[in-house]
């Protein structure tokens, strides 16, 4: 089986996503976590930054596949 290209960068990126939002959840309730919190969002905004860089360069590469022209043979 085959996966598209970029699907793994995406999983990998949404499950990185996923455990910081659960860092910084479970950092609500400590006194002085919100140095930390605040690290963790501004990392949370980069990783969600290259999630929709890796998106559209999937969505760019299947409009391209779809738009190329098909080789197609010829018995002559």
């Amino acid at each position: 089986m085959t996966t598209e290209a970029g699907t793994q960068g995406c999983l990998a990126l949404i499950a990185c996503k996923h455990h910081l939002e659960e860092a910084m959840a479970a950092l609500q309730g400590f006194d002085g976590g919100g140095d930390l919190q605040d690290k963790l969002l501004t990392l949370h905004a980069r990783v969600e930054h290259m999630h929709d860089q890796l998106r559209r360069q999937a969505a760019r590469r299947r409009t391209t596949a779809q738009d190329e022209p098909r080789l197609m043979s010829t018995s002559g």
